[in-house]
């Protein structure tokens, strides 16, 4: 199982992150992570074991964890 998952701002310090539904193939997830990009999302694409790839933006198996420590501070 695959999902995207999108990161963007809305004028605020912490980044929105969304979590889309979950795909049967890699390819339809890859798919919508390249439409969403091409709209200027920063994307990237999981699987129920972890993150497979992000757009290049920075993207790291910690970012969850930084965004939220960023939160509490």
């Amino acid at each position: 199982m695959y999902r995207v998952v999108t990161k963007y701002r809305n004028g605020t310090e912490r980044p929105i992150v969304e979590r889309g539904p979950w795909h049967t193939s890699l390819k339809t997830a890859d798919y919508w992570a390249d439409l969403l990009r091409g709209q200027g999302y920063d994307t990237s694409v999981e699987s129920d074991n972890g993150l497979i790839h992000g757009s290049g933006g920075g993207t790291s198996d910690n970012s969850d964890l930084a965004d939220a420590l960023a939160g509490m501070a």
